[in-house]
């Protein structure tokens, strides 16, 4: 049904719609701030947790970058980047050159 079937003059067609496009901005206002609510909360429940065990995770220096390490499971997690960065170090045994090689 069209707004003017309900017995609507122009003049309360023209303020129904003002006012439901009003009621759809504050209602996009309003979930979009739930949604960041939700995804903060959902970042404090999840940081520094380990994806694997769920043990909370220590930063440790490792080839000069702090790199994320669970004291449960003992895995090594990276941040973005931080692969990158140690695949492009020049060293050429040990460490580094194992990850180039599985990696690659």
């Amino acid at each position: 049904m069209e707004i003017g079937d309900h017995g609507y003059d122009k003049e309360e067609e023209y303020f129904y719609r003002q006012n439901q496009a009003l009621i759809d901005r504050k209602r996009e206002e309003l979930d979009a701030k739930r949604r960041a609510q939700r995804a903060d909360e959902l970042r404090e429940t999840h940081w520094m947790r380990c994806p694997k065990c769920g043990d909370e995770m220590q930063e440790v220096d490792m080839a000069g970058l702090k790199l994320d390490r669970c004291p449960g499971c003992e895995g090594i997690f990276f941040d973005a980047g931080e692969l990158e960065i140690l695949l492009e170090a020049r060293e050429p045994k040990g460490f580094v050159a194992g990850l180039r090689r599985i990696f690659r």
